[in-house]
């Protein structure tokens, strides 16, 4: 099964999400692996980090793969992990519409799509869901399941209560956040990356949301 946290805007909680789940998963005794494919590999140096920190032995695995250089690898390689019986997260950097990263996207099981409730957020996701739905109308036999996760939500914020609605947000954006998750907080502790467990403050903000992914995710398996 693959799964990819992905969106053309940056700053919304993608790799810490995506790291996150695994540790959610993980402490779930899911089988579980991330696939780190930023350029900047964040979630890769935060793993060699923990270990340089904490004695503890990691339940997953974090790996590395640069698409750029092994592009021609690739179609082999998501065969051979969508064959596998793990839950394989994809990590992706911002920007991801360029075509190396959409081949990924393409034979995605599941595309997992943070955002905020801020207008530049909200409209650059809009356009970027647009563009899922077109890959589909492009690519009729290769779908995949989207699902859009609103993070670092301040209900005091008053764009969250101008936004909260899916039927506004569609309404304001032009497009259709379909499958929206339950919101994820604006706190803290998710600030502070973590690859081998969840704090009890994060698991604390997180499982509503993360319930919501394993239900209809492991629903398909």
């Amino acid at each position: 099964m693959i799964i990819t946290f992905a969106n053309r805007k940056s700053g919304v909680g993608k790799s810490s999400l995506c790291l996150a789940l695994a540790n959610y998963w993980a402490s779930n005794n899911l089988p579980v692996k991330v696939i780190d494919v930023d350029p900047q590999q964040s979630l890769y140096n935060t793993r060699k980090k923990d270990l340089e920190v904490y004695d503890i032995k990691p339940q997953y695995d974090i790996l590395k793969y640069n698409l750029s250089e092994q592009l021609e690898e690739c179609f082999k390689y998501i065969d051979e992990l969508k064959e596998s019986k793990e839950l394989i997260l994809f990590d992706t950097p911002a920007g991801v519409n360029s075509d190396i990263f959409m081949y990924l996207i393409m034979f995605s099981d599941y595309v997992i799509v943070p955002f905020k409730f801020e207008t530049y957020s909200i409209d650059t996701t809009g356009r970027y869901s647009r563009a899922l739905r077109m890959l589909e109308k492009l690519y009729p036999l290769q779908q995949r399941t989207v699902i859009y996760i609103p993070n670092m939500v301040d209900a005091k914020n008053g764009n969250f209560s101008l936004y909260n609605n899916i039927s506004d947000c569609g309404s304001k954006t032009g497009t259709y956040f379909g499958n929206k998750s339950p919101n994820v907080p604006l706190h803290s502790c998710m600030q502070m990356r973590n690859s081998l467990f969840l704090e009890p403050e994060t698991l604390t903000c997180v499982s509503p949301c993360f319930e919501y992914l394993t239900r209809i995710i492991l629903h398909s398996l």
